[in-house]
């Protein structure tokens, strides 16, 4: 120690400590500190990346969500267009259904005629009010009465019998024909669908 500093030690007057030191175990705080200012930096970086992640999800749900839309609206566009042809084979459907009534009757008329004779025209319709009933429009060239005859002979084996008829001939051997065709034997007609369809 040099002349000076023992000096300056003999100036101070002893003195007595206000307060009891601190105890050791604080030493622990600034530690703690140091830990926690590590500790807070890494959970800003981790929820820093983490936002990112959401930020990326949420753009990558909102895509697919547009995606689905789009794809729903096809969807139902595919549906329409499936409902109308259902709609559509329904029709047909029903269409074939009641016709088979009639193919017994149109098979019959076209096998009446004869050699020289020829179906110009030949309409079935059903009556609404009866279904049963089948209104029927004739038109036919060659063969006169006699193959008018034949035909309604023909009809008449399929089970139906002609009411309220209208016939007419013109120039050059056409006959007209016009009746009311009422079922006679269901029978009949059902062995004539069989022997068709076999």
């Amino acid at each position: 120690m040099s002349q000076h500093e023992k000096f300056l030690h003999d100036l101070k007057t002893g003195r007595q400590d206000l307060t009891k030191p601190l105890p050791k175990i604080l030493i622990i705080v600034p530690i703690l500190f140091f830990i926690s200012l590590i500790g807070a930096v890494f959970l800003n970086v981790l929820f820093f990346l983490k936002i990112k992640e959401a930020d990326a999800s949420s753009t990558d749900w909102k895509q697919r969500a547009e995606s689905e839309v789009v794809q729903k609206k096809q969807t139902e566009v595919t549906i329409n267009l499936i409902k109308k042809e259902e709609q559509q084979a329904q029709e047909i459907h029903k269409w074939v259904e009641g016709s088979m009534q009639m193919q017994p009757l149109a098979l019959s008329v076209s096998r009446s005629m004869g050699p020289k004779s020829s179906i110009e025209e030949l309409l079935l319709y059903k009556d609404k009010n009866n279904p049963h009933q089948i209104l029927i429009q004739l038109s036919f060239i060659n063969g006169g009465q006699k193959q008018l005859d034949d035909t309604l002979s023909a009809i008449n084996t399929v089970g139906y019998r002609a009411y309220s008829a209208n016939q007419s001939s013109e120039q050059g051997g056409k006959v007209n024909y016009q009746a009311t065709l009422i079922p006679q034997n269901n029978y009949s007609i059902s062995e004539e669908l069989t022997t068709n369809y076999e």
